[in-house]
């Protein structure tokens, strides 16, 4: 691998869930005089799944990863997504949650969305295969984990997924500053599908078309716009979840 590109996840934790999960990993490099339990149990998976490892200088992983990789760094091979035909083949048609985010660009708000969502429970998170930040080792940071633990799709069309969504039952909401509906007043109870828009633009005109709710959060002041994509979309996600336990 050119390291000079690296696909990487850093940090002890994110390496470790990594190690957890089976996914593949090219080699480890580790910081000289790493301790501590998450450390020794980073080794211990490593040696079981005959993934190599290099221990170097802290300097050498900073020039890799910057200062914060904690003393780990995990080169990953290619990340695999999972099949959204088999997704909703497995989809419980009475329950079941999944998240679609169209267009997000940031890898920061991907990670953070991902990890939100596999905290409320969601089966699975549908990305667009094109036009949007994909599984890259910034997103999976940010995630800190949690997208080892979540079915994560790609598709070429949201549009057509979504249609293919609400033609087994499931409803669709989108979260848009424009929506005329207020968040909490939708029952979430049922199958059902949260579309978030990208950061800019918010929804496209055509994927919000394919909802059957558009949901916007209650702003007390508005001067400084519309909530960053992943707090708002983290805010749904909550009341989701609120709904679901009660």
């Amino acid at each position: 691998m050119d390291e000079k590109n690296p696909d990487i996840v850093w940090g002890r934790h994110p390496v470790l869930e990594v190690l957890r999960s089976g996914r593949s990993v090219q080699r480890l490099l580790i910081a000289d005089g790493g301790r501590g339990e998450v450390i020794d149990e980073i080794f211990t998976l490593a040696r079981q799944a005959k993934v190599p490892y290099d221990v170097r200088n802290r300097d050498f992983l900073d020039r890799i990863a910057g200062p914060r990789h904690q003393g780990v760094i995990a080169y990953m091979a290619a990340r695999s997504y999972a099949d959204f035909e088999a997704v909703l083949a497995d989809l419980d048609l009475c329950h079941g949650f999944l998240v679609f985010l169209d267009q997000i660009q940031d890898p920061h708000n991907l990670g953070a969305i991902v990890r939100s969502a596999h905290a409320v429970g969601a089966d699975a998170i549908v990305l667009p295969r094109r036009g949007a930040c994909g599984l890259t080792a910034a997103a999976v940071k940010a995630a800190a984990g949690a997208a080892e633990h979540v079915p994560i799709c790609q598709v070429d069309n949201i549009q057509k997924a979504l249609q293919k969504v609400r033609a087994l039952g499931v409803w669709t909401i989108g979260l848009d500053a424009q929506g005329d509906t207020d968040f909490t007043s939708v029952d979430y109870g049922r199958a059902c599908a949260l579309v978030v828009g990208s950061e800019g633009r918010g929804l496209r005109r055509m994927v919000g078309e394919r909802c059957d709710f558009l949901v916007s959060i209650p702003m007390a002041r508005s001067e400084v716009g519309s909530l960053n994509a992943s707090v708002a979309a983290g805010i749904v996600l909550y009341e989701v979840h609120r709904q679901r336990r009660s």
